[in-house]
């Protein structure tokens, strides 16, 4: 029985702990991601030789995220199990299960926001910083972040930093493995109606042999504009300092692309530009253009004959001038067909022959996707891609006796189901 002074004791501490928690918002989803995928692969990534067997296999992406959200702050948790179709035995027993993402956004003010943790690196259209979620494992980093947003002005800012090492030291901070050992970024974007501009300044260092840290230096702005039925964008990048082997870079990248979109078609053209490395210069490698921690899979053909660029043309930047068509066959279906063409951006001897200039025409690449919604969480997407090779391109991937046509399949079926 409540005590007789305060009869009404009982009755209000679980009455204000029922108000609170109906003042406090709160909401848990958990999410799923179960990715198989499996292709043919006949040439993907580097031209092979008739009499070379092509390689045939599944892989396969789970990931499980859980995400909590109070008027405070955010927290997510996302693992994943990335494996290939048959690399463990029947009764092994190997641990490759991992953290993609465990972060948590503080909500400080109505604008500010502070996210430290394992978390995704997305910007703009993913040039320089993005998540290459074509690939099962993806990218994440270890960073803190602080970011300002205000809607009422279309202004968003973000500083991220991050600072790795392989352990915890109880001295020094040596850190030898092939990554950046310090990152720091800066990030704006400002929306005026049809018109956006962004600008991204990124410092990454980097701990040569020598035990000293040297530092690059990459900056720029993206130009968008999305009308109705056009969309117009260019990009233009510039970067400098040092990294692990080149002193006193210079070098620049640029992109223009434009869509005109009549339902239910739209078609883009456009050319990228990465510089290369000039052969008058006594160190031509410092005029190559890095693309950073890019999504490059999403911009240089998907056959990635030029994912790490630079060291996919040996120095010599890149040219791709492309046209995309894409077709939509229904509310559930979509058809997408891009052409490439693939050109050195500087001259570069042949590796096999360093008297011989090679061509600057490398290729062209034909790819052909088509996307099925069967419902709301269940995707299928089916895609072909051909490659026809130069002379230049067989040299510089050092495969003199390879096809001059390469093929590529793949399929793959993505569920994402919404547990909770």
């Amino acid at each position: 029985m409540p005590h007789p002074k305060y009869p009404y004791t009982v009755l209000l501490v679980p009455l204000m702990l029922l108000l609170f928690s109906d003042m406090c918002y709160s909401q848990l989803s958990v999410t799923g991601q179960f990715r198989p995928l499996t292709e043919y692969r006949n040439g993907y990534r580097i031209p092979i030789a008739e009499d070379t067997k092509p390689a045939f296999f599944t892989s396969q992406r789970t990931r499980l995220s859980l995400e909590y959200e109070t008027d405070w702050y955010t927290m997510k948790i996302s693992g994943q199990d990335v494996r290939t179709w048959g690399d463990t035995e029947q009764l092994g027993d190997q641990p490759n299960v991992n953290i993609h993402e465990a972060w948590a956004l503080v909500t400080v003010s109505d604008h500010f926001g502070v996210k430290p943790g394992r978390q995704e690196l997305v910007y703009g259209n993913q040039r320089l910083l993005g998540n290459v979620n074509w690939s099962q494992q993806g990218r994440s980093h270890d960073a803190l972040i602080v970011t300002y947003s205000h809607p009422d002005l279309n202004l968003n800012l973000d500083a991220g930093g991050a600072f790795n090492q392989e352990s915890q030291n109880l001295f020094g901070s040596s850190y030898q493995l092939d990554n950046y050992k310090v990152l720091s970024y800066v990030w704006l974007k400002k929306q005026w109606g049809l018109f956006a501009i962004s600008s991204l300044g990124l410092t990454d260092g980097f701990e040569r042999a020598s035990g000293t840290t040297v530092f690059r230096y990459t900056y720029g702005v993206d130009l968008n504009y999305n009308g109705n039925r056009w969309q117009l964008s260019g990009s233009l990048y510039a970067q400098n300092g040092d990294d692990k082997i080149r002193d006193n870079i210079s070098a620049w990248m640029s992109s223009l692309k434009a869509s005109y979109s009549i339902d239910p078609v739209t078609i883009t053209a456009g050319i990228d530009h990465l510089s290369g490395g000039d052969p008058n210069d006594s160190n031509p490698e410092r005029h190559t253009f890095n693309t950073l921690y890019a999504t490059n899979h999403k911009f240089y053909g998907h056959m990635d004959y030029f994912l790490n660029i630079p060291n996919d043309t040996r120095g010599a930047g890149l040219q791709d001038m492309y046209l995309k068509a894409s077709y939509k066959l229904s509310d559930h279906a979509g058809l997408n067909v891009a052409y490439h063409h693939f050109a050195r951006a500087e001259s570069t001897t042949n590796p096999l022959n360093p008297t011989e200039i090679l061509d600057d025409s490398l290729g062209s690449e034909l790819d052909a996707k088509t996307s099925f919604t069967v419902s709301s969480d269940i995707e299928l997407n089916v895609g072909y891609s051909v490659f026809v090779t130069t002379k230049s391109l067989r040299d510089l991937k050092e495969q003199t006796n390879a096809n001059y046509w390469q093929h590529w399949g793949w399929i793959m079926l993505l569920i994402t189901p919404q547990f909770l």
